[in-house]
């Protein structure tokens, strides 16, 4: 009979104990979700601006890299860049470790031959083994959405 109160004591424990990090838990992560939908809210994320696709000009050549690219997006949409502008995800826009800002570069992927034109306006990729990061709209253009990096070669165009 003593074994029997003991269970029910340390069940009657555990519940309370759960019941606790339910309500708590759940106060917690509804305070987090009204911090990000107050710093969403700005932005009409379901009207998407049409991203401005321009062909590309002739190839100057004056210089040509080849490399791993990625892409960032949403979760830096809104954001100040290296350069001081606001990142935004539908614009031709790369970033590059040390273009001056405001270089056009043309990216090519090596494997599909799609290729555009992006303005350099940040500074990256962090990562090693990367030679851009390019936006979100270039990056549908390229092909990159699906795997995330591709192979690149970048040519300066302006």
């Amino acid at each position: 009979m003593k074994n029997n109160k003991s269970i029910n004591y340390l069940a009657h424990l555990i519940g309370c104990i759960f019941v606790f990090f339910q309500l708590f838990g759940s106060v917690a992560s509804a305070d987090y979700l009204v911090y990000q939908v107050s710093n969403v809210q700005h932005y009409d994320l379901y009207e998407k601006p049409q991203a401005v696709y321009q062909p590309a000009p002739e190839q100057t050549n004056r210089s040509s890299t080849i490399g791993k690219a990625s892409y960032y997006g949403i979760q830096y949409h809104g954001r100040p860049t290296s350069s001081g502008e606001t990142y935004d995800m539908y614009a031709m826009t790369a970033a590059h470790p040390n273009l001056p800002f405001g270089t056009h570069i043309r990216v090519t992927n090596l494997q599909s031959g799609q290729s555009v034109i992006v303005r350099v306006n940040d500074r990256g990729p962090l990562k090693p083994g990367r030679i851009v990061d390019v936006s979100q709209a270039a990056a549908e253009q390229l092909g990159l959405l699906l795997n995330g990096t591709a192979d690149v070669q970048l040519d300066i165009v302006g």
